[in-house]
């Protein structure tokens, strides 16, 4: 079983997902995951992981489509213009 310590390094490490951290831990939400490393002196890393910068790039194109759609269709009848 891993302890708290290394759930929260693990998360700062990129090797666990911060949910998987939360279940570990017991903390119910980010914030007190950010809390928990704090108290327990596990560096919190400022720069995402790839994989989290991935997401937030697919995340962004997504909205950019999705403002460029309403844009086309301002009546949001839920029609895509062609």
């Amino acid at each position: 079983m891993m302890s708290v310590h290394d759930a929260l390094q693990a998360w700062q490490d990129g090797d666990i997902t911060a949910s998987r951290a939360m279940a570990l831990s017991g903390a119910r939400n980010v914030m007190e995951l950010y809390a928990l490393a704090n108290s327990c002196e596990v560096a919190i890393r400022l720069q995402p992981t790839e994989a989290e910068a991935r997401v937030v790039d697919a995340l962004s194109r997504a909205i950019v489509v999705r403002m460029q759609d309403e844009d086309r269709d301002p009546g949001g009848s839920g029609v895509r213009a062609a």
